[in-house]
């Protein structure tokens, strides 16, 4: 069980690597380290390849174009910037952290159905996190998913009209290589 603290350790370093490269703010780089190990430490290496395939592209997606005005704008009109804080890696990773914290006490024939619930709780939080840093940059205006009133890009809960949506094609890169054959 030793191993358990080598890979929280590890976790840190891709937090502390995270927040040098402006990704994660303090709060969020401390997170990304309780759900990075917890995944990696109790689900091992296969799910720590997804959630790191998430995240890398997710701050790559952040950096991409973010001298357009229109990311710029939204980045200050949310307050949420290019950094992630605490309570996004928590809302992206969260329920993936418990499927995998999960697999230890109901390994057998449920590890399957863990997996592919993490993969798509992923999957999930990619589509959403790609579709705000991608979605900021349309020219179309988004519309609020309760009310369908046009909105400012990058509000909370609002959806893009499809087609064209990019979350399908941008989940699908989280989970096909995941499909059970």
């Amino acid at each position: 069980m030793q191993w358990i603290f080598g890979v929280y350790i590890l976790a840190g370093l891709v937090g502390y690597a995270g927040y040098r490269a402006k990704a994660l703010s303090p709060s969020g780089a401390i997170a990304a380290c309780v759900v990075g190990g917890t995944i990696f430490g109790l689900g091992g290496l296969a799910w720590a390849t997804v959630l790191i395939a998430f995240f890398a592209s997710s701050s790559f997606l952040s950096f991409f174009k973010a001298s357009d005005s229109r990311k710029i704008e939204a980045s200050q009109t949310f307050e949420k910037g290019g950094r992630r804080d605490a309570a996004q890696v928590i809302a992206n990773g969260g329920v993936a952290a418990a499927l995998a914290a999960l697999s230890i006490p109901l390994e057998g024939a449920a590890l399957p159905h863990l997996f592919a619930g993490f993969v798509g709780a992923l999957a999930a939080a990619t589509a959403d996190t790609w579709a705000t840093e991608i979605g900021v940059l349309s020219k179309a205006r988004p519309r609020m998913i309760t009310t369908w009133k046009i909105v400012d890009a990058g509000t909370s809960g609002a959806v893009m009209p499809s087609p064209p949506s990019p979350t399908n094609p941008l989940s699908d890169t989280i989970s096909l290589p995941h499909r059970p054959t």
